[in-house]
């Protein structure tokens, strides 16, 4: 079996579409690009890194019903906040990488670019 077959794959056309119902107002224009250091720390723009995991089959329906049924459902923030809440329960998730291992994740993540 291919994997194109078992794996999709996603075109920037269709990235594009996701983010445009998720960020509207960005979408509509050219994207904007992401500075490290701002001039004046007003408000920092949100950076979104997207990764695979897996769920169960029941809680991919709800989540499916969910994005049908409720207009007000986004999938990203509630993910997002699922996530923040969840390592709340995990202290070390806010200690700081030793510097090896930070630059070895920086050197081997595109993501983080």
């Amino acid at each position: 079996m291919s994997e194109s077959k078992t794996k999709p794959k996603f075109g920037n056309k269709v990235l594009a579409a996701i983010t445009e119902r998720i960020e509207p107002a960005q979408a509509a224009g050219a994207p904007q690009p992401v500075t490290e250091t701002a001039s004046v720390p007003e408000k920092q723009e949100t950076v979104w890194v997207s990764f695979t995991t897996a769920v169960t089959r029941e809680t991919y329906m709800k989540l499916k019903q969910a994005e049908y049924w409720e207009p007000a459902f986004f999938f990203k923030e509630v993910t997002e906040a699922a996530l923040v809440k969840e390592l709340q329960n995990y202290p070390n998730a806010d200690k700081p990488l030793p510097p090896a291992a930070l630059e070895k994740l920086l050197r081997s993540s595109k993501k983080l670019r």
